[in-house]
This record gives structure tokens, C-alpha cells and sequence, in this order.
């Protein structure tokens, strides 16, 4: 499996088909004498930045901090928990619905989004 190529930048969905954000890093362990394993997919606005340049990550995670919903914290996906792995990345034992990964869609559901005449009750 090429990791790069096959992982990162996939959409991630939960049992349901319900999108939960994208793949946007990978931890990986590695081992003495032994070929490097894959630990977990992280998603979030700081592993992006990191992907662009590591003080980046620095940057955003203090304005998550000071602002965000997800407090500049990364959400990380353990790799036993993906189901399969094609056009998007299938997370078993994870609702979208209540996952720190949609966090943000949520936020802006109740915050902003139900203000705007004809965008509908989405928030049950």
C-alpha cells in the first residue's frame, strides 16, 4: 500500500457513509528491527498547516486555542478502527454526527446557519 498516495487527502466517513472530514496525517510508529505501523489518521487544521511548514501548525493550533470549537486540538483516528480504505476511508465505531471532526459543522449549525432564512432545521 502506498500510504501517501492511498490515505492522505481521502475523505473520512463514519458506519453510516456520513462525511467526518478528510485524511489529512498519519502517525507512524517506528520500530527496531521491524517494518514502521501505521498507529493512526489525524485530521484537523494543525496537521494540515504542518503538512505546509511546521511553525504553521504552531499558528493555528494557538488561534484553535484562543477560538476554535476543537480548542487547536488534533483528532486522531485509531488505524484499527478503519474498515476499509478505496475513494473514501470507512471509520467503523465513530458517529459524524458526534465526532470532534464535524465539531466545527455543528458549531456553525446552531450558531450561524440556522439564522439563514431557507437553510432548513438541521439540528435535531
Amino acid at each position: 500500500m502506498h500510504l501517501i498516495r492511498d490515505i492522505l487527502d481521502k475523505q473520512l466517513v463514519d458506519h453510516r457513509r456520513e462525511p467526518m472530514g478528510m485524511a489529512d496525517g498519519l502517525l507512524v510508529e517506528m520500530r527496531d528491527d521491524q517494518p514502521p505501523r501505521v498507529v493512526a489518521i489525524e485530521s484537523g487544521l494543525p496537521v494540515l498547516a504542518r503538512r505546509i511548514h511546521p511553525r504553521l501548525e504552531g499558528i493555528v493550533r494557538a488561534i484553535g486555542r484562543r477560538f476554535g470549537v476543537r480548542r487547536g486540538q488534533i483528532y486522531r483516528i485509531p488505524w484499527s478502527r478503519v474498515k476499509r480504505h478505496d475513494v473514501e476511508i470507512e471509520i467503523t465505531g465513530v458517529d459524524a454526527d458526534r465526532s470532534p471532526a464535524t465539531a466545527w459543522e455543528r458549531w456553525l449549525a446552531r450558531h450561524v446557519t440556522r439564522y439563514v432564512p431557507g437553510s432548513g432545521n438541521f439540528l435535531k
